[in-house]
């Protein structure tokens, strides 16, 4: 592989110091805007070494119930009534958007019947020295949310001698966590997997003997078509492909764009004397605007010339800022097709700024599973990244996905 040209500072980077001197300040510190500072600070997530493995654990912030994934606003009047532990089991992918695999997942209940879906939590099965933890750090998450009730299913493993369900240690821990932290335990189910015809059953645990077993069936079609339309994509066979969605593109593709965002810096540099730039913001904000309708009218194409042009556009605090306030808004589904385009197709460590953006749209949506890799790929190319910090900060738990939107509002201002 070539080496990849060094990546120009951004320009919110802190001037290097003079030479001799102790730079006061990490060179990947960005100014973090008036309104993150409280979430950042508490959560800490500007530290990438101490971020939890977010492959480990994924936040998502549910509809209101099933209903939501039929629009973008869920009908009051209907809520998800599941006739059985077989129903809940067949809606994971649903909720999800990829049928989990060696999973606890987590399924809050709220509202005045206790049957909507809030929150949905997933995380990989621990060893069992790490059960406690594990279970602890997934029922976190879910009470950010305030449910009244919550059901548990373990997906993986074989049935043991006379059908007992797989790893009945996680089942009772985190029956005991949620009753620790006052959420009722609805239904503790185990499942091999949950595509049609796997097996699944209820674990017996204390206040619940009833023995059930069964095969998953199929969710209805027009629940995935929905679901599908809603996502952008249909229920995708695991996680691995989840990150596919956001998967870079070449080695080769990706050292030619940062060679030429470099060369363009020199250009500006040699034409500007090295005194200030002209203000470009109007030409930013056409770039901007012009992309985002492309999108929604799915004819959106992201070359070499177009990502150094977003390259230039993100280097503005202005755009920026418009970009994260695009996010909130009503051109969302067309802004969250164009962040993944230049996420897969910008350079590091310039990436950051679409990824950090795919991740507010995504967690916004429902979408946690997609959201937490976004924001670890932003994480990855700049570590002190605000927006992303304050996404990866919901996906943890500390302000809660339905935070997330107000804590943006106040940060940018509403759309």
């Amino acid at each position: 592989m070539t080496p990849a040209p060094s990546s120009p500072a951004h320009p919110d980077d802190p001037v290097p110091p003079p030479a001799g001197r102790a730079d006061p300040v990490g060179p990947d510190a960005l100014p973090v805007p008036t309104g993150l500072a409280d979430v950042t600070d508490h959560a800490d997530v500007t530290d990438h070494a101490d971020l939890t493995d977010l492959a480990r654990l994924d936040g998502l912030s549910g509809a209101d119930d099933l209903a939501g994934l039929l629009g973008t606003d869920p009908a009051p009047s209907v809520v998800l009534r599941l006739r059985g532990g077989e129903e809940l089991v067949a809606a994971l992918p649903v909720l999800l958007g990829f049928h989990p695999a060696e999973s606890i997942v987590l399924v809050g209940f709220g509202g005045r019947s206790t049957q909507r879906v809030g929150l949905t939590v997933r995380t990989d099965l621990p060893p069992p020295d790490d059960v406690a933890g594990v279970c602890a750090d997934a029922v976190s998450a879910l009470v950010t949310d305030g449910p009244t009730g919550a059901a548990v299913v373990v997906v993986g493993g074989r049935a043991g001698p006379g059908g007992r369900p797989a790893r009945p240690d996680v089942a009772a821990a985190a029956q005991r966590t949620l009753v620790e932290a006052g959420i009722e335990p609805l239904a503790v189910l185990w499942a091999s997997g949950t595509r049609p015809g796997t097996e699944w059953a209820c674990y017996d645990l204390p206040g619940q003997d009833c023995g059930c077993r069964g095969e998953v069936p199929a969710p209805p079609p027009e629940v995935l078509a929905a679901a599908a339309a809603r996502r952008g994509h249909d229920v995708l066979p695991d996680r691995a492909a989840v990150a596919d969605v956001l998967a870079a593109d070449g080695d080769e593709e990706l050292d030619r764009r940062a060679g030429l965002w470099a060369m363009h810096l020199d250009a500006v540099t040699s034409r500007s004397g090295g005194g200030p730039e002209p203000d470009r913001t109007g030409e930013h904000r056409e770039l901007l605007r012009r992309a985002v309708s492309d999108a929604a009218a799915c004819r959106l194409a992201v070359d070499d010339a177009t990502v150094v042009r977003f390259c230039a556009a993100f280097t503005s605090s202005t755009i920026r800022d418009e970009s994260v306030r695009l996010c909130l808004g009503p051109d969302a589904p067309a802004a969250e097709q164009l962040w993944a385009a230049l996420s897969r197709a910008m350079p590091s460590p310039e990436r950051a700024d679409p990824s950090a953006l795919f991740a507010v749209c995504a967690l916004l949506r429902g979408d946690g599973a997609l959201a937490a890799i976004a924001v670890e790929r932003a994480l990855e190319a700049r570590p002190r990244h605000p927006v992303a910090g304050a996404v990866e900060a919901s996906l943890r738990g500390l302000t809660g996905p339905s935070g997330l939107r107000r804590i943006l509002e106040r940060a940018y201002g509403r759309p």
